[in-house]
């Protein structure tokens, strides 16, 4: 492949690497994106059973999936878009567990994500303004709002104009219809206890899908296939990042090392403008091993926040059963498909029920969806009830303890492995206290009854899958389960208190914009893909100005 002349370079192809190639090609600018995984055809991405039971049994015996198997996408996913952990390892305290899923191919992780796409609302940038705990954005809503617009718009969200301050109205193409039950449910948690309630927003299919065509949940079939019909786009494969190097007089990065991880060999490339979109931890390992205290070439954080402040969302799950009545009227006989748009939301956001003493700060939204699950008559349990699911998700809040670092051990390419230092704190384990009770009231409300999952469906030898799970925990999974992280690189208003400006650039070094969730100095508690998308397409454009 001839990769010159190009005038930026973005790291990774999923979510924001893929906004990111599509917002500068459109400006007529040479893209070079890099991916450390392979390029896959359609074929090779869609969940092909009883094949891909077979190889998450081969994941699960070889341990290469050992941690990745844990989240609930792994069983509804292609386990082959999942990485193998033994090639790519991390390391973390043995008292303090993080579940860590990468997704090294063309797409990235944005094959498997759940397509989900609320906005964050005008207070959850500048959420130190209520409670006076850690910074706030040096952005606004209004400064994302017409990012969120273009992204929504250009990818067909599905969505309700439900006018819920904690969720913003969007640009949708339509909607998703809620099931009977969940229609039901709404209706008894609005009613009985005043909760909020709204069908979700975002994708109607992700790739796992058997189409022949790529879904627009993936970068693959929206932003890069655009990108790559401006002419503008070439595509790196099977290449790692290991570090960029500075120029000590302009204090630009100058050159930038990849390692083709078929071969080993290593190759410098000069650039001008350098984007990473490699997923928080990845971008983060960049980072630290491009920066002077690692490299003596590298670029200086004055900050002393590089690597630190690294957050998830808590997480609890319940299953639950609420009866079929005739209230409901006639059931489908097709289990219609769970996805983004495809489910409902409880989004409190930090208006929270008063339930109990609320002693913890920020808040939480809760996800669920009722007859969605696919799950066959002949094994449910119950055939006059519906089965269903909430899984609660909170705000982290950002604290020096939980970093990033690089690890004394290295990958059989000779760089650091990340070293992954995260626990939960009183507060997010007092926020998940107040999760459960909240479901248990929304539950009872719509007559149900929260039960375990084998209570409610017969798993022939399921227990050779589910006996570990830590999503049929009753206590929180441990941090990274969500997918969620975010944080280790802050924007900020000033190069002593962050690590990147209010247009992603980093302080020390100017031509190097950080787009994917590193970037973020706090979490909220919604999903952070579109969020994600929308920061890096406003930090692209304003390159254009500069």
């Amino acid at each position: 492949m001839d990769i010159n002349p190009y005038d930026a370079i973005v790291v990774g192809s999923g979510a924001t690497g893929g906004i990111a190639a599509l917002t500068l090609a459109e400006q007529g600018k040479k893209v070079l994106v890099i991916e450390a995984g392979p390029q896959i055809q359609r074929k090779e991405a869609i969940n092909d059973e009883p094949k891909a039971t077979f190889n998450r049994l081969s994941g699960l015996l070889s341990k290469k999936h050992a941690k990745q198997s844990q989240h609930p996408g792994y069983w509804k996913n292609n386990p082959n878009l999942y990485i193998n952990e033994l090639k790519h390892p991390y390391n973390y305290p043995t008292t303090k567990p993080f579940l860590w899923t990468q997704g090294n191919q063309y797409g990235g992780r944005s094959l498997t994500w759940g397509g989900i796409t609320l906005r964050f609302s005008p207070d959850d940038f500048h959420p130190a303004k209520k409670d006076g705990f850690g910074p706030n954005w040096p952005i606004s809503y209004d400064e994302l709002s017409p990012h969120y617009d273009f992204i929504e718009q250009f990818c067909g969200i599905y969505g309700q104009q439900d006018d819920i301050k904690e969720v913003p109205n969007g640009k949708y193409i339509g909607e998703i219809p809620l099931t009977k039950s969940e229609q039901f449910f709404g209706n008894q948690v609005k009613s009985k206890l005043n909760y909020p309630f709204i069908q979700s927003r975002g994708f109607d299919r992700n790739s796992s899908v058997q189409e022949k065509v790529w879904p627009r949940s993936s970068s693959i079939g929206s932003t890069l296939k655009q990108a790559l019909d401006t002419g503008n786009v070439q595509i790196l494969f099977n290449h790692k990042v290991e570090s960029f190097e500075t120029n000590k007089t302009t204090e630009l990065a100058s050159k930038l090392t990849i390692i083709n991880l078929e071969n080993g060999h290593k190759k410098i490339l000069n650039c001008d403008l350098i984007l990473l979109c490699s997923s928080t931890i990845s971008t983060l390992r960049i980072l630290l091993n491009s920066e002077y205290n690692s490299n003596s070439k590298g670029f200086k954080d004055h900050s002393g926040k590089l690597g630190k402040f690294l957050m998830d969302h808590i997480s609890v799950c319940r299953f639950f059963s609420v009866p079929k009545t005739k209230k409901l009227g006639p059931q489908s006989d097709i289990s219609p498909a769970l996805s983004g748009a495809g489910s409902f939301f409880i989004p409190f956001g930090t208006n929270l029920p008063k339930i109990e003493n609320i002693n913890f700060l920020r808040g939480y939204g809760i996800w669920g969806a009722i007859d969605r699950l696919g799950i066959p008559d002949f094994l449910q349990k119950d055939s006059n009830s519906s089965i269903g699911f909430l899984i609660a998700h909170g705000e982290v809040l950002p604290r020096k303890e939980n970093s990033v670092s690089l690890s004394k051990e290295t990958d059989e390419w000779g760089i650091p492995i990340p070293y992954i230092e995260f626990e939960w704190s009183e507060n997010e384990l007092s926020m998940a206290k107040h999760m459960v009770n909240t479901m248990q009231k929304s539950v009872e409300a719509a007559d149900g009854e929260i039960k375990n999952i084998d209570e409610l469906i017969n798993l022939p030898f399921g227990n050779v899958f589910t006996e570990n799970l830590i999503a049929l925990s009753d206590s929180p999974p441990p941090p990274g389960y969500y997918i969620h992280e975010v944080g280790g690189a802050p924007m900020g208003n000033s190069s002593e208190d962050s690590v990147v400006d209010k247009f992603n650039r980093l302080w020390g070094c100017k031509n190097v914009l950080v787009l994917d969730g590193a970037c973020w100095p706090t979490s909220s508690w919604h999903s952070p893909t579109l969020t994600m998308m929308a920061l890096s397409r406003r930090a692209c454009l304003n390159i254009k100005k500069t």
